[in-house]
């Protein structure tokens, strides 16, 4: 059986032991905790981008039917004087 300093210090390096781990698996929940924020922060960027870039081709289809319809109201004015 285990008795005196043999088992006291086998019992230290099982507690050391613990404790290493513990603060190591501590560390690793850190950095995986930081490694997904930096995922989930590049996740939103690049949604808030995509919606930028729709927001940015909608405006310019809209300018484009702007300019469609002023050309044609320019050339129906046009037509008009033409036939007075």
């Amino acid at each position: 059986m285990d008795r005196g300093p043999n088992k006291a210090e086998r019992e230290a390096a099982f507690q050391k032991l613990q404790s290493e781990r513990a603060a190591n698996d501590l560390e690793e929940d850190r950095e995986r905790d930081t490694e997904e924020r930096q995922e989930r922060k590049q996740i939103r960027q690049e949604e808030r981008d995509e919606r930028e870039q729709a927001r940015q081709e909608e405006r310019e289809v809209r300018q484009e039917q702007r300019e469609e319809r002023k050309q044609g109201r320019e050339k129906a004015r046009g037509q008009e004087e033409r036939s007075q």
